[in-house]
């Protein structure tokens, strides 16, 4: 099964209307009913009862609705997930500047910083101005 088909025939299910499905996509209505003919082609059942005044779900549509809307919520699950872990900062940095800077400066900023930030480690270390210019 194609996602893509499975998201149409969601948004069809949701509004009631291939064309109402259409517009939420962003797609032309031929496409639209083209997908979900395609789809019910692939499972070999018709999964809209198609009028002029709107669309309604078979018995299969139904079925496929409930499957539908679960892998979908299980994907948007995983996403949230993903893009959550992807915010983490895990690491470590060290900074090498001034005595003054880093002692009485940098250490506090940094300490600040790795609040609530537990993989993320930070190294204060004294350095040269000749190390610095490079």
């Amino acid at each position: 099964m194609d996602w893509d088909r499975i998201r149409i025939f969601l948004e069809v299910a949701r509004t009631g209307q291939i064309l109402g499905a259409a517009k939420r996509l962003k797609l032309n209505h031929a496409t639209v009913a083209r997908q979900l003919t395609a789809l019910e082609e692939d499972l070999k059942t018709k999964l809209v009862n198609r009028a002029t005044t709107g669309s309604s779900l078979t018995s299969a549509g139904v079925a496929l609705l409930g499957a539908a809307e679960r892998a979908e919520s299980e994907f948007l699950r995983v996403g949230a997930e993903f893009i959550q872990a992807s915010d983490r900062l895990d690491g470590t940095v060290r900074v090498g500047a001034p005595d003054g800077l880093g002692n009485y400066f940098l250490v506090d900023k940094l300490g600040a910083f790795a609040d609530g930030k537990p993989r993320f480690q930070n190294t204060v270390g004294a350095a040269s101005p000749h190390v610095l210019a490079c």
